[in-house]
């Protein structure tokens, strides 16, 4: 947590908005609201971010037909540099996630769209002040003080699909992934928290992370590796043919611990029925091998970095959903939680269910501090 107070400024009779985001390698899940009318609500954009020059996205406006929602067609200048982020990355430039990169260099580029989709979809004018709380992996936590230095540069100015964007950051806040599923937790069992040593596991597409309270205070010094879902599909893709990270990611996870073949077979590129049939085996057969390495390899590291006098492990993120059968099964003298935090269905909108549960645990968290943090102020 870096900045706490408010600070008056030039633009302090624009509209004040409130937004937590969390830089996923499946995509940036954000909540968001106006101040003056509490009302939250959730975006999400793809990961990818991809450099472009000024002609290409002069080029894009230009032969743009038809009409799409801001986060489908989301880029930002800043000075001469131009970034498309998301949807338009992924299908226009053809960008890749950068998952092997720290994300805070990218979570600035995904910020500033953000805060312009965010602006669109409230319909809100080019100035306006913002409340900013992030999440980033407790391996990178270290970069906090670079990421709101470079927002707080970018922001004040920057180029949009439509127009001049001046944005003054008058609250930052940064969290480790998982506090705001801790957060939850914390206020849902009040004191007892004070009585146990419990664990915050958060597992996403790209990171594995690792949080300890000890008797209701969060150690700082939490770990992250690199064992996020896509270790699984690497080796998924390895040992079949024609398949990617991209095209497997939904399949595998609605297939399920059962390797249920229905979702898998759009993936399928076969075109005679013994070879689709076949093809469908040697697929099943290559996410049964890597999802059984794969939960070793990440119930190790867990094992290395979970004290074995813990308490209660609170399971987050989705690839936890996806292992729970595993998980249950190594933890079993050990009470697991899975998340734990109910999404309201108006903010599910995505389908994204307890991927949405962290940033949704920090915008809980954030709005309550901004809040108290506006009344003391007046």
């Amino acid at each position: 947590m870096s900045k706490n107070t408010l600070e008056h400024n030039h633009l302090d009779s624009s509209p004040f908005v409130i937004i937590a985001l969390d830089f996923g390698g499946s995509g940036t899940k954000g909540i968001y609201s106006i101040y003056q009318y509490k009302q939250a609500h959730s975006l999400f954009m793809e990961a990818e971010v991809a450099e472009v020059t000024q002609e290409s996205i002069a080029n894009y406006e230009q032969n743009l037909m038809g009409k799409t929602n801001p986060e489908n067609r989301a880029w930002v200048k800043i000075d001469s540099q131009v970034r498309a982020v998301g949807y338009l990355a992924q299908s226009r430039y053809y960008a890749n996630s950068g998952l092997m990169e720290l994300k805070y260099e990218r979570a600035i580029y995904k910020t500033l769209a953000a805060i312009w989709v965010v602006k669109e979809k409230l319909k809100l004018p080019s100035q306006l002040r913002i409340a900013l709380c992030v999440l980033l992996p407790p391996g990178e936590f270290e970069n906090k003080a670079n990421f709101e230095q470079l927002l707080r540069k970018y922001c004040s100015e920057y180029a949009t699909p439509s127009g001049k964007l001046e944005v003054d950051c008058v609250m930052f806040n940064c969290l480790p992934e998982g506090a705001g599923i801790y957060l939850s937790h914390q206020k849902q069992i009040g004191d007892a928290i004070k009585q146990k040593i419990c664990a915050i596991a958060m597992v996403g597409f790209r990171n594995a992370s690792v949080l300890i309270s000890h008797r209701g205070v969060v150690s700082r010094d939490g770990k992250t590796s690199d064992l996020g879902m896509v270790r699984l599909l690497e080796k998924v893709v390895a040992a079949s043919a024609g398949q990617t990270v991209e095209r497997l990611t939904s399949a595998v996870a609605n297939a399920g611990s059962e390797i249920d073949s229905r979702p898998l077979m759009r993936l399928l590129r076969s075109t005679s029925q013994q070879a689709r049939s076949s093809e469908l085996t040697t697929l099943q057969q290559a996410i049964k091998f890597a999802r059984h390495e794969y939960a070793n390899n990440l119930t190790s590291w867990l094992r290395q970095v979970i004290p074995s006098d813990v308490e209660e492990i609170i399971f987050c993120g989705g690839t936890t959903e996806y292992l729970k059968k595993e998980l249950n099964a190594y933890y079993r003298a050990t009470p697991c939680i899975f998340s734990g935090v109910n999404i309201p269905n108006s903010l599910d909108k995505h389908n994204l269910g307890s991927r949405l549960a962290d940033v949704y645990g920090a915008f809980l968290f954030f709005d309550e501090m901004v809040r108290k943090g506006t009344d003391a102020r007046r």
